[in-house]
């Protein structure tokens, strides 16, 4: 009796263990970090810096499909080469960019794909890449503490520490200057502002009334008129030529004209009459 309760007390045991372990088999299998013979072909991507990020992680593309994952992370000289697996049914162009990404401000980390562009000549199995580097966070705060020790170096300076106090002095005297000067002058601020804006529509108004004045001159100056135009003006230059001839001729004393104005006795017989007709006015009403 007592060995019939030992045999099913044993079976009872290996029932459960064995339930256990298929339990544990199919959450391990469930579970994405902890897949087993992945189907896929493998890149090489290398870094300077690889920001913690750790084997199993995500490869994603576009920043959120899921392409594959990280499998191994080795040094080789210098650079940090991550071994990633990706999806077989996945083809990435040549020209991607690989990044080392955060999920969230304190997530855990993973490689996201950047393809550039629509190219059709796509990564090999084996592939060798360069990723972009991450920013690394504490670098950033190391430099930021330099600066923070400059600053504070410059200002434990009391010569450099009281010129920087009269400067901020000054500023805000200088403030406070110019706050009185706009309020003195408010009036006279608004009126230039007013008459600026009244400049301006004056000025809008001329620039309307010059392009339709541009407009008719575009229109007196088309084919039609531009022979007449041109006409006139030859007609114009024979004008001058003529009267310029004319001029000549009379400065010369030729033609009547001319010899009038060069005839010195009738010149001075003028003078003589236009004298006496001044002296003596009543010569005018007088008949003799």
């Amino acid at each position: 009796m007592t060995r019939k309760k030992d045999t099913d007390l044993e079976l009872k045991v290996g029932i459960t263990a064995g339930l256990a372990l298929l339990l544990l088999a199919v959450i391990i299998f469930t579970v994405e970090r902890f897949h087993f013979g992945r189907s896929g072909y493998p890149l090489d991507v290398s870094f300077d810096f690889v920001d913690a990020i750790k084997p199993q992680a995500d490869v994603v593309i576009g920043g959120g499909v899921k392409i594959g994952q990280v499998d191994t992370i080795t040094v080789q000289g210098e650079r940090v080469h991550l071994r990633v697996i990706i999806d077989r049914d996945i083809h990435i162009p040549e020209d991607a960019k690989f990044q080392i990404l955060s999920k969230g401000l304190m997530g855990d980390k993973y490689l996201n794909v950047v393809p550039q562009t629509t190219s059709r000549v796509f990564l090999k199995p084996g592939a060798q890449v360069r990723g972009v580097e991450p920013t690394n966070i504490d670098k950033a705060f190391q430099r930021f503490g330099q600066v923070a020790d400059s600053v504070r170096m410059l200002l434990g300076d009391p010569e450099l520490k009281n010129s920087f106090v009269d400067m901020l002095k000054n500023f805000s005297s200088l403030s406070s200057t110019l706050d009185r000067i706009v309020k003195k002058n408010e009036n006279r601020v608004n009126r230039s502002i007013q008459d600026f804006s009244a400049a301006s529509q004056e000025i809008s108004v001329f620039s309307r009334d010059l392009s339709r004045m541009s407009g008719s001159l575009g229109k007196l100056l088309n084919d039609e008129n531009a022979a007449n135009i041109q006409s006139t003006l030859k007609s114009l230059k024979t004008t001058s030529a003529r009267l310029e001839q004319a001029a000549d001729k009379i400065s010369k004393g030729e033609g009547a004209l001319g010899a009038l104005i060069e005839d010195k006795e009738l010149a001075q017989n003028l003078k003589t009459l236009v004298k006496d007709v001044k002296d003596n006015p009543w010569k005018l009403l007088w008949k003799q």
